[in-house]
């Protein structure tokens, strides 16, 4: 019994998060294309979409003709590779995202209070 508390205690655990480097397990991306897949539009906030599986779910709205709005401070890579004028399908909203989302927050606020 003290010999498998010690193997216990010695061992590493993982959460089951994707940390940054690391490769998103291919049934986890099958689960975010079918969303991308069945989505009116797609927001991403405060990426620069440099990340291979970031950018490739807001690639893949695109190539499915979907919408894409990115709320970010700073050029993204759907922006450096020119998709953002291709397609036609792209808003960015150049701005901070904590003062904006703020404002987002508030304007629904007194909206639903009406």
């Amino acid at each position: 019994e003290q010999q498998q508390q010690q193997q216990q205690q010695q061992s590493f655990y993982k959460t089951d998060v994707v940390f940054f480097g690391d490769s998103v397990p291919r049934h986890r991306f099958d689960i975010a294309y079918a969303a991308v897949d069945a989505a009116d539009g797609i927001l991403c906030i405060g990426t620069s979409l440099a990340v291979h599986s970031a950018y490739r779910l807001a690639k893949r709205a695109l190539d499915k003709g979907t919408e894409v709005a990115i709320l970010n401070v700073g050029e993204t890579r759907i922006e450096s590779e020119g998709l953002d004028s291709s397609t036609g399908l792209v808003t960015k909203i150049e701005s901070p995202i904590g003062d904006t989302l703020a404002e987002v927050v508030k304007s629904y606020t007194a909206a639903a209070e009406k």
